[in-house]
């Protein structure tokens, strides 16, 4: 069966690459030496990024099965999209960006084996038909699936289009059920094929608003990873101002799938994904059962943030923490039961401090500097160290009374001064005192541990002497603010951000920044920008 009106366009999305850093095996550090005085200047929020501006943007897997889901009226996912190959970010920060998401051969095999299988499964009866539409006319069929599957109305022309598809299937149809039905198989199979389902598209010219179906479906696949309901297709002029895009947005940010939404970005921001696959040989006090304990720490650490309607400046200043029976230890507490607790941990400043991040970046029971700093660099503060693709050598055992800090500062003095001994040394040696599966410690190899040092923020230079006083100058400066704000305009609007793009960053940074600020709020401030309401394109 064909793809019915129109073709899937193309997509010039380039395959994904290696992300250098991306997990603890690989190397995220160039090369450098560790240094007190940093002497190259403030080190901006990076916008270097390769956007390609498409007008369409294939679903994901996970949007495909919960669209699919909504307009077919199922009670739960089909499943279908269990067998579909997953995009992988590779050389973006998430795996909804445009120049991942394309539809190869394969991925158009998938699509239409997936669209039979789920109308098939629809039409097996004449009343399973009717909990998708409850009508047996033909045109009422045609325009209330297609509008649901479209995302906005029918043309004239494309009806009749479908309604010949329909009459092709009531004549030809295989099954017992009535011809009514067996088109209507035909219809749901060809729609689900249509690339007006299978990709949101943007049909406005270059620097023109998006039309309010667009943005219905724009703001819908980014806070509900799911197509708009009918009463937001009802609304769609609503959808078409500054302030009632805001309004719909605020709903949707309410809703339980805006929380899923959310764990999906933090998940994919913070690598949450390695947790599964720590392993520590020979490290006391560590069991597995701790890595399924700081992967659901990780994200309950987030969900109370997106709930209470905090923000970045509590992700990087928060005490609050949540810990499992296994890794209570790893903390100084008692054993708890048998689920997650909330506790108040005063010495752990922020989500960096707790033990799932610090055991993540870590060399078995040592911590790993380079990594530590790298991740932070370029995930908190969107620094880039000009991190080439390379191996680092193995790091050496330590010499009597050499602590990890030398032994670190010693490996990269042959290496790029300003990469590591300006911006990644000194963000990773802040955590000394937290070893390789996050437990205090106030020595190393018999010497006090050494957590101060010196970072070339965009406001300049700051010192500080730990973890707490670092965490203290990211939460009162702009640049961790614009960085988390840089990755969430990024994600939602499925594309890299570039030197164009920073007063947009700069602006969300500042209602970060604010206090009392929250993600929604920057997420508000997004929707309503002209960056996000109107066709971006050709500004490269």
């Amino acid at each position: 069966m064909g793809n019915g009106p129109g073709s899937p366009p193309s997509n010039p999305g380039s395959n994904p690459g290696s992300n250098p850093g991306s997990n603890p095996g690989s190397d995220p550090g160039g090369s450098g030496s560790t240094t007190q005085e940093p002497t190259s200047g403030p080190v901006p929020v990076s916008l270097h990024g390769k956007p390609i501006y498409t007008r369409f943007f294939r679903l994901t897997n996970d949007q495909w099965e919960n669209a699919v889901r909504d307009i077919l009226r199922l009670d739960g996912p089909t499943g279908v999209s269990d067998g579909f190959l997953d995009a992988v970010a590779g050389t973006t920060d998430f795996d909804n960006n445009e120049r991942v998401v394309f539809v190869d051969n394969t991925a158009w095999k998938d699509f239409q084996a997936a669209a039979e299988a789920v109308a098939d499964r629809v039409t097996a009866t004449d009343a399973a038909l009717q909990n998708v539409v409850a009508t047996n006319d033909a045109t009422t069929f045609v325009k209330t699936f297609g509008r649901r599957a479209f995302r906005r109305d029918l043309t004239d022309a494309e009806v009749q289009a479908y309604l010949a598809i329909h009459a092709e299937g009531a004549a030809n149809g295989q099954g017992t059920q009535s011809a009514f039905t067996k088109g209507a198989r035909y219809v749901i199979t060809t729609m689900l094929q249509s690339p007006h389902f299978l990709y949101r598209i943007e049909m406005a010219d270059a620097g023109a608003p998006l039309s309010g179906y667009e943005m219905a479906a724009k703001l819908s696949f980014w806070l509900r990873d799911t197509t708009p309901t009918d009463a937001m297709l009802d609304a769609a002029s609503s959808f078409a101002t500054a302030e009632g895009a805001a309004e719909q947005a605020a709903k949707m940010l309410e809703e339980p799938a805006a929380l899923a939404v959310m764990r999906k970005f933090h998940a994919a921001l913070y690598k949450f994904a390695l947790y599964d696959s720590i392993a520590k040989t020979g490290v006391s006090g560590y069991t597995e059962a701790m890595n399924a304990e700081f992967k659901e720490a990780s994200i309950l650490f987030f969900d109370r943030l997106f709930a209470q309607n905090l923000g970045v400046r509590e992700m990087l200043t928060s005490t609050t923490a949540f810990v499992g029976p296994n890794m209570a230890s790893i903390y100084g507490l008692p054993r708890m039961g048998s689920g997650m607790t909330q506790v108040e941990l005063p010495d752990r400043v922020g989500y960096f401090a707790q033990a799932p991040f610090l055991a993540l970046w870590a060399r078995n029971n040592e911590p790993d500097s380079i990594h530590r700093g790298a991740r932070l660099n370029l995930d908190v503060l969107c620094a880039d160290p000009g991190i080439p693709n390379i191996e680092l050598p193995n790091i050496p055992q330590p010499e009597e009374n050499e602590t990890n800090r030398m032994v670190i500062t010693k490996l990269t003095e042959g290496c790029a001064k300003v990469c590591h001994g300006e911006i990644i040394n000194p963000v990773g040696f802040a955590f000394e005192n937290f070893d390789g599966l996050g437990r205090f410690r106030d020595t190393d190899n018999g010497q006090p541990v050494d957590t101060t040092g010196i970072y070339p923020f965009q406001e300049g230079n700051l010192s500080f002497s730990g973890a707490p006083e670092l965490m203290a100058h990211m939460a009162n400066g702009a640049q961790a603010h614009q960085c988390w704000a840089k990755k969430m305009a990024s994600y939602a609007m499925q594309r890299d951000l570039v030197e164009q793009d920073r007063p947009l960053v700069e602006a969300l940074g500042a209602v970060s920044q604010a206090s009392g600020s929250s993600f929604k709020q920057v997420m508000l401030a997004l929707v309503k920008s002209d960056s996000f309401r109107t066709r971006v394109g050709g500004v490269q």
